[in-house]
């Protein structure tokens, strides 16, 4: 017997997860139409993250789902799985340990727009992830401090990930390219210094951005759950693994990451 599908709507229903981001589909994302799919694009571009709880993804069809917001991104150094290249494993170490908060592969001239990522094996308990909303900790910045960051560009690379030789420049802020906001845009994991300035000097500067950009208020925590498939805008959000399940227990996941265009920001000062 054939498994049921879900009834499509032109109007799937989306429910917030939090108060500044983050919001939950539900629809079943292997037979979604054009006109389910533009809603599913208009809450994305709104919330910044969203959840589609209770999925059945195969590698084709969570890459047929990411294709349809764009070229998809080969992760450099990172192998897929085997028949699905584009496919990236991520399979976190257990125990409890430190991350970063992070865009993915700032580093890259042209870092990721957006990865989808979908669980496929968890722990009994820990391995959530924790998002930021780099909209709102760019509008909560006074004044005097957007004037600033205007002007500035950072000096962002791969040294995290033994490879400081892989390195480009961003600007600071950052106008994304669909709903032309602007978004802060550094990140501890790969954000080294401001462009013409030293580390040591731009060390206080960009230890308070990088501590602000996850403000509480700003974040929401994704506790996974079987068949959960989460996709995030790496340009106006930044994102968190929490190292945190018990010794030997696998959380094992698929991402599927789709191209992006040059960081810029179009109000730069002339």
């Amino acid at each position: 017997m054939s498994e049921p599908t879900r009834e499509l709507t032109t109007a799937p229903v989306v429910t917030p997860l939090a108060g500044l981001i983050g919001a939950q589909v539900d629809v079943d994302l292997r037979h979604i139409d054009d006109d389910v799919f533009e809603r599913i694009h208009e809450a994305f571009l709104e919330f910044v993250i969203l959840v589609f709880p209770d999925q059945r993804l195969s590698p084709d069809d969570q890459l047929a789902f990411a294709r349809r917001f764009g070229d998809l991104y080969r992760y450099p150094h990172s192998p897929g799985m085997e028949g699905h290249e584009l496919v990236l494993p991520i399979n976190l170490p257990s125990g409890v340990r430190r991350g970063r908060w992070h865009s993915d592969a700032t580093f890259d001239e042209r870092p990721p727009a957006i990865s989808i990522l979908s669980a496929r094996e968890l722990p009994s308990r820990g391995g959530e992830t924790a998002f930021a909303n780099q909209y709102a900790a760019f509008d909560t910045l006074s004044d005097g401090m957007k004037k600033l960051l205007a002007r500035m560009d950072a000096v962002h690379d791969a040294s995290s990930h033994r490879r400081p030789e892989e390195w480009t420049t961003h600007p600071v802020l950052r106008t994304h390219p669909e709903t032309h906001r602007t978004a802060l845009f550094v990140n501890s994991e790969f954000t080294r210094r401001f462009a013409h300035m030293t580390a040591e000097e731009s060390e206080g500067l960009l230890r308070y951005l990088t501590t602000h950009a996850h403000r509480p208020e700003f974040c929401y925590v994704h506790r996974w759950r079987p068949g959960d498939v989460v996709m995030w805008d790496n340009r106006a959000a930044q994102h968190y693994p929490v190292l945190n399940r018990p010794e030997g227990e696998i959380r094992r996941m698929w991402r599927v990451t789709v191209a992006g265009d040059r960081p810029r920001f179009d109000a730069r000062p002339v």
